[in-house]
């Protein structure tokens, strides 16, 4: 991902980023003048996960993604991933035993689409032994 810290006409990009994930952008005004690295006036919404950009990065947080999700998607992209932002990059196991997600920084587009297509299939009750991870995993669902 670029690094759009310290910039406040990027709003285009940010939003092509949710776009293609198939995140829900919410757009106002009030987000730029609010804390964070990067001034953007969007943000992402998808079933209760919230999604800002900072500097190189995207952070989410949310309600949780069960462990066994939390699992195949770490095993898919585990180093863009991140388990609550950890750059060690360990499992969700190793970082919350048998405890949800709910916070996750997220270094690349692929990442990105991942986890969205994550939280979509927990959303919709997918099997997570079902999920496959490739550039149409959030558009398949």
């Amino acid at each position: 991902m670029i690094n759009y810290a310290g910039t406040n006409d990027k709003d285009k990009e940010i939003r092509e980023e949710l776009d293609k994930a198939g995140v829900e952008i919410i757009q106002h005004e009030f987000f730029r003048k609010a804390r964070g690295e990067v001034k953007t006036s969007i943000r992402g919404q998808l079933y209760g996960w919230g999604f800002e950009r900072f500097w190189t990065y995207w952070v989410a947080d949310g309600p949780g993604i069960p462990p066994a999700y939390a699992n195949k998607l770490h095993e898919a992209q585990g180093k863009a991933v991140r388990v609550d932002g950890h750059c060690g990059c360990p499992s969700p196991v190793e970082h919350f035993g048998n405890f949800a997600v709910g916070s996750y920084h997220i270094d690349t587009q692929a990442g990105l689409d991942a986890l969205a297509y994550t939280i979509i299939a927990v959303a919709l009750g997918e099997n997570p032994e079902n999920m496959v991870f490739d550039e149409k995993q959030n558009k398949a669902l």
